[in-house]
């Protein structure tokens, strides 16, 4: 499916509008918010239509799938909204995270647990507010893609050591920048070691550098050491870093080639990660002096002139 998918859930009691905009969201949040009776409304409703007391609205079929025999059954579903509540253990598995990167099913996933096998975004992760007009909510807000950024009052934050997830070229570009800013640029070598690096930081004041497009199994452990140091700890999660690289302009105009809100075919790209990397080699292919390649950078990523229009897309952080 490709795009925002709306969805209305009623009965005389509950009234629930959402929007699932990527292919896997996650509904989190507290006992008694209401997120089970989501999904006992839609169950009902699969099952028994009018009669449940419930009405489902939405552009595509919504499907509650329960534990039994889920494969079989998700083997038959396609161009669905699919729901999965937090009983329902099959969701940690990595069987399931096979399945699910294979569809072109949308996921709303009803669960408090750490789903590292799946590539969720931060800005995917949602609780319940409201009493009987209930609405999906952000947990992770941003600004500038900024997330639970300092106070304004360290705005623009000063990294004394910048940390990256990537060890490829993300980590090229951001050395540079390191290197002349007279500061250490460390990759963690995977998303999964962002927390234990940023430990090792020696209480200097750090840049968080991730692919926020697939970081949402990790971001609350992440958040939860910043609290701790509010102006010691920057989360910057731009969708990716080939996100960054259109988002400067340096290979197109951002405007025109809609890199903040694309129409992402999801039974093409597991994540806005994987689309934004396809895009940009798509795009840089016939220009040598562009091509890019994940593992290496060309020169001219590398450039005063275009570090400088990278540092801009950056403008909560102060990289002079």
């Amino acid at each position: 499916m490709i795009g925002s998918i709306s969805v209305s859930v009623k009965n005389k009691k509950n009234n629930y509008t959402f929007t699932l905009n990527r292919n896997i969201t996650i509904l989190c949040g507290d006992s008694g918010r209401g997120k089970t009776t989501l999904f006992d409304m839609i169950y009902e409703f699969n099952r028994f239509g009018k009669n449940s007391g419930a009405s489902v609205v939405c552009n595509v079929p919504v499907i509650a799938l329960t534990g039994d025999n889920w494969k079989e059954k998700l083997s038959n579903i396609s161009s669905s909204v699919v729901v999965i509540d937090e009983d329902s253990q099959f969701i940690n598995s990595h069987d399931f995270a096979k399945m699910v990167l294979k569809t072109d099913n949308y996921y709303l996933l009803i669960t408090r647990n750490y789903l590292s096998q799946l590539p969720y975004s931060v800005e995917e992760i949602y609780e319940i507010k409201g009493n009987k007009n209930k609405k999906f909510v952000r947990v992770y807000s941003h600004i500038d893609r900024m997330y639970d950024s300092p106070s304004k009052k360290t705005l623009p934050f000063v990294p004394e050591v910048i940390i990256v997830e990537d060890s490829k070229s993300g980590y090229q570009l951001f050395s540079k920048i390191a290197n002349e800013l007279g500061i250490e640029c460390i990759s963690s070598d995977g998303k999964a070691n962002i927390y234990n690096t940023i430990e090792k930081r020696n209480n200097k004041s750090a840049l968080v550098v991730a692919d926020g497009a697939a970081f949402g199994a990790e971001i609350g452990y992440v958040v939860k050491k910043q609290t701790y140091a509010p102006s010691r700890i920057a989360i910057y999660l731009p969708e990716s870093f080939e996100w960054i690289l259109l988002k400067s302009g340096i290979v197109c105009d951002p405007e025109e080639e809609k890199i903040e809100n694309p129409e992402v075919d999801s039974s093409r790209f597991s994540s806005w990660e994987r689309y934004f990397l396809d895009y940009i080699v798509e795009k840089t292919k016939d220009k040598k002096y562009l091509k890019y390649n994940k593992s290496t950078l060309a020169d001219y990523y590398l450039t005063d002139a275009s570090i400088t229009k990278i540092k801009g897309v950056m403008n909560q952080i102060n990289l002079e």
